[in-house]
């Protein structure tokens, strides 16, 4: 991506350590999931099964939907692929996937929530341009078809942005508003849908593009919680990778600092950026998925790293730092260390659990859902430009 996008794309978004205290995690014994392949997401039509990334994922009538994202059809992205935006629109019936639409025009880097009129699907960005538009799609398991409908367009363009939905009103944070890494939060009331987007407080602290956005119920009534993301380089300055959870009381319109992500066992900082996040029997959150920190940490600093060394004319450094340029989209599936951890954050006892370690997880730009205690995680890249289209869902 160019441009907007060179600050978007979290393939191509780096990240930068901010210092904070961890969390304790306890480790649930006798956890161990266990997973179900389901069938491939299919390429469109004149396209192989790739996969995509970040694509519009929900539940409507009890099945899967799946629209819109983007890989590299042609070559890879370290080849000089370009990448491409998809509109199809593809539902997993029982005797597997079936195309059954598309969207208004090939978006991909957008949010989704699931409602009991079919799965709204908002912004994002293609090729062209970061997008307004928000459509709900409905499917109707008698006639076997989908349904787009237009909702009330978003105030402003945005992309790399998370939503969540409670009740009937769908919050929007996060990612970038005009292009510009933002703070905005946003409300849309589905029983009053003709007043539109409602502007809410901005969250505190830095912007987060790319975070992850959930609601539960917590001991004092509904909260939005916001987790994740970052916010990159902006005016010469090191970007920032907030590692505290936020969460918005809706009945006084405040946001709070609630916790602080877990590190890791080594004391390393975890990070959600490219991650996701489900609301889990209404008081817990499962948050999974999303690059390492310390690897992005190397990548985002290396700009910055780079123009000063140049400054000094360091040459060891900067020859250094060039290499590690030159090689970061090269390195095997394994250097990259997406997450596997399955964490779960109790909101009536804000404790940390660590679900267990699996590989279904170690995707960024994925898409998750979760119905009857089913949880299922859809494509995703398995490292920068490579993805996957592996289905697969979990009994929790």
């Amino acid at each position: 991506m160019h441009n907007k996008q060179q600050i978007t794309g979290w393939l191509f978004l780096l990240l930068l350590c901010v210092a904070g205290c961890g969390q304790p995690v306890s480790k649930k014994q006798n956890t161990m999931i266990n997973w179900t392949k389901l069938p491939d997401l299919p390429g469109a039509a004149d396209t192989a099964s790739l996969g995509v990334s970040a694509p519009f994922a929900g539940i409507h009538n009890g099945v899967l939907i799946v629209a819109g994202g983007c890989n590299f059809p042609d070559k890879p992205v370290t080849e000089g692929g370009a990448k491409r935006y998809y509109s199809e629109i593809f539902v997993l019936l029982p005797e597997g996937w079936k195309e059954i639409g598309r969207l208004p025009r090939p978006v991909a880097y957008g949010a989704t929530v699931s409602t009991p009129e079919g799965i709204v699907c908002i912004g994002g960005n293609n090729s062209d341009s970061s997008l307004v538009e928000v459509s709900r799609i409905s499917y109707n398991p008698t006639k076997g078809e989908v349904a787009v409908c237009a909702l009330p367009s978003l105030p402003s363009p945005m992309d790399n942005l998370s939503a969540a939905f409670t009740g009937q009103e769908i919050y929007v944070a996060g990612g970038n508003e005009n292009g510009q890494p933002c703070h905005t939060f946003l409300r849309l009331n589905l029983a009053n849908i003709e007043k539109g987007w409602e502007q809410l407080p901005d969250f505190p602290g830095a912007a987060r593009v790319q975070p992850v956005l959930a609601t539960g119920e917590s001991p004092n009534g509904t909260r939005i919680y916001l987790a994740g993301g970052f916010q990159p380089i902006l005016n010469e300055e090191e970007p920032i990778v907030p590692t505290d959870v936020l969460v918005f009381d809706p009945a006084t319109f405040t946001w709070q600092r609630e916790t602080v992500l877990p590190p890791f066992k080594d004391g390393t900082n975890r990070t959600l950026t490219g991650g996701c996040a489900v609301t889990f029997q209404t008081d817990k959150i499962l948050f999974m998925g999303g690059v390492n920190y310390d690897c992005f940490l190397a990548a985002i600093a290396r700009p910055i790293h780079l123009a000063k060394a140049e400054a000094a004319r360091d040459s060891a450094a900067i020859t250094r730092l060039q290499a590690e340029a030159k090689a970061y989209m090269h390195h095997p599936v394994e250097w990259y260390r997406f997450n596997t951890t399955l964490l779960q954050y109790d909101l009536s006892t804000k404790a940390w659990s660590d679900l267990g370690e699996y590989e279904q997880l170690a995707r960024a730009g994925a898409g998750a859902v979760i119905q009857d205690g089913r949880l299922t995680i859809i494509n995703g890249e398995l490292k920068p430009g490579i993805r996957t289209p592996q289905v697969n869902q979990a009994k929790l």
